[in-house]
C-alpha cells in the first residue's frame, strides 16, 4: 500500500478517541482513572477552534496522529502554530513515523499561514525531546512546580 497522510475522518477519530488514555499516561506519567476522558475533552476543546488531526496511514491502518492547532504567544500576543498531540501507536514505534509526523506537521502549519510551531513536552520523556531537538525546537520557557 505504501505510507500516506490524510486528515483524520470521523473512523481515525474515533480510534484515536479510544488510545486517548494510553496516550494521556503515556505524555505525561499520569495514571489516572480519568484520562481518557480528560484527554478527549482536549481533543474537543481545540476542535471548537479548528484544530485538526493529521493522521499517518498505511492503507486503511492508523499508524500515529499528530494534531494541527494554534496558541497565542504571551508576550508578543502573536498566534503561532501548536502541536497539541503527536503519537504514534505502540507497534510503529522505532521507524521514524513521529518525525515524518513532524514534517507534515510543518507543511500543515507553513500551509495555514504559520513560521512559528511550539509545543509542550514533559520532562521526562526525553525520547521525545531528543527527537523535538532534533527537529529544530528548542527551550522558550520552563514550567516548574513545586510540593510544600
Amino acid at each position: 500500500m505504501g505510507l500516506e497522510f490524510k486528515k483524520a475522518s470521523e473512523v481515525e477519530i474515533e480510534e484515536i478517541y479510544e488510545l486517548a488514555g494510553v496516550n494521556r499516561k503515556e505524555a505525561t506519567n499520569c495514571n489516572a482513572e480519568d484520562n481518557r476522558e480528560r484527554m478527549i475533552e482536549a481533543y474537543e476543546h481545540s476542535a471548537k477552534y479548528n484544530a485538526y488531526f493529521v493522521c499517518l496511514m498505511d492503507g486503511d491502518t492508523l499508524l500515529g496522529w499528530v494534531q494541527i492547532d494554534k496558541a497565542f504567544d504571551y508576550l508578543t500576543g502573536d498566534e503561532v502554530g501548536w502541536i497539541n498531540d503527536l503519537y504514534v501507536k505502540s507497534p510503529y514505534r522505532g521507524k521514524g513515523y513521529s518525525k515524518l509526523l513532524i514534517e507534515e506537521a510543518f507543511k500543515e502549519f507553513k500551509k495555514n499561514g504559520y513560521s512559528d510551531v511550539r509545543l509542550n513536552v514533559y520532562s521526562f520523556n526525553h525520547t521525545a525531546i531528543k527527537l523535538y531537538e532534533k527537529m529544530g525546537f528548542e527551550d522558550v520557557s520552563k514550567f516548574m512546580k513545586v510540593s510544600i
